[in-house]
């Protein structure tokens, strides 16, 4: 009698030997072909009046500073969220090709045909996300997909959203500036704001703009893209997930109004040249290293079970109090009769 071979990774991969599985794994490998072509090679997006294909666009936009260096580290985080995927439950999965990932691959072409026609890189690097998404849904099938969404989508970080300037940037701007007013106020200092400038009343420190880098959208993008892999690794409730991806914000304004008050302060004490050439050329670290701190600090608190942590405290309470001893009554005498 032949002994049964124990199951092993392979055995995941049983059910594509068919010749059906084996021609939509061919078609795959063409797709990824077209994929490098369309995105890797064919010179489709226009950087200024020179034309890129999407790679070659990203890597231009990415490589212009620090505000868009977080790209580089964008498809590396994605794809190591991806084997971690792998590991812990993609490998268990039994492969099921689906058809309903045809319709994200169609979205994806559309999207790129949009983008190419209108010139807009962004709407190309959308599809690109949407096609990879498309491509394991249709070789994997729904749980394969279920799995995968989330390093999928991570890649949009990758994409330069710099129009957001144009709608976000002022309005932070003006939020940074007036709180940085009530907090140097209450320090002491006579300042006061006009629009996105600080000014001193007794002419310690020249005008202080607010400008676009202090105004905290430089630094939202990447900090949305912190607190999501962090809070997709670290929380374990969906709403605990949301609420650290959504502190983003909060967490931008809150480093971003340290490093304008403090350059204030500096001025205030050292003159204009000591904040604007020295203060201010590394202060930009203050933004990330104060919200990294409050971003561990409220992830930590939301994974504390506050109800478990109450009733141990009620139980301890309720131990440390002595019972009250009822009065022992003395045993009655009996009456004898004469």
């Amino acid at each position: 009698m032949s002994q049964a071979k124990p199951a092993g990774n392979n055995s995941i991969w049983s059910g594509l030997g068919g010749p059906g599985n084996t021609q939509r794994w061919i078609l795959g490998a063409l797709a990824i072909g077209l994929i490098v072509y369309a995105y890797g090679i064919s010179r489709v997006c226009m950087f200024q009046v020179e034309p890129r294909s999407l790679v070659g666009w990203l890597l231009k936009f990415w490589g212009r500073g620090g505000d868009y260096a977080h790209g580089y580290l964008v498809p590396i985080v994605a794809a190591g969220v991806f084997w971690w995927k792998w590991r812990t439950a993609l490998r268990l999965i039994p492969p099921q090709s689906s058809m309903w990932g045809l319709v994200f691959v169609g979205v994806a072409m559309l999207l790129y045909v949009a983008g190419v026609r209108a010139q807009v890189p962004r709407l190309v690097a959308g599809s690109l996300v949407v096609l990879i998404f498309g491509m394991i849904f249709y070789l994997g099938g729904w749980r394969w997909a279920k799995e995968s969404w989330f390093p999928c989508a991570f890649l949009v970080f990758m994409i330069p959203l710099n129009f957001l300037d144009l709608y976000v940037a002022f309005p932070l701007r003006v939020l940074v500036t007036n709180l940085s007013v009530f907090l140097l106020n209450l320090c002491g200092l006579d300042v006061y704001g006009q629009g996105t400038g600080l000014y001193s009343r007794a002419g310690r420190f020249s005008p202080l703009d607010v400008a676009d880098p202090c105004s905290g959208i430089r630094s939202l993008v990447a900090l949305l893209a912190l607190t999501a892999v962090y809070g997709y690794l670290a929380m374990d409730r969906p709403w605990k997930k949301w609420v650290l991806f959504l502190s983003s914000l909060p967490l931008a304004v809150v480093g971003n109004l340290a490093r304008i008050t403090t350059v204030a302060l500096v001025a205030q004490g050292f003159g204009n040249d000591s904040a604007m050439k020295i203060y201010h050329a590394f202060s930009g670290f203050i933004v990330f290293s104060l919200a990294i701190i409050c971003m561990l600090g409220l992830g930590a608190l939301l994974n504390l079970h506050w109800r478990e942590i109450l009733a141990h405290w009620l139980a301890e309470e309720e131990l440390s109090v002595p019972p009250v001893k009822s009065p022992v009554k003395p045993p009655a005498r009996r009456e004898q009769k004469a």
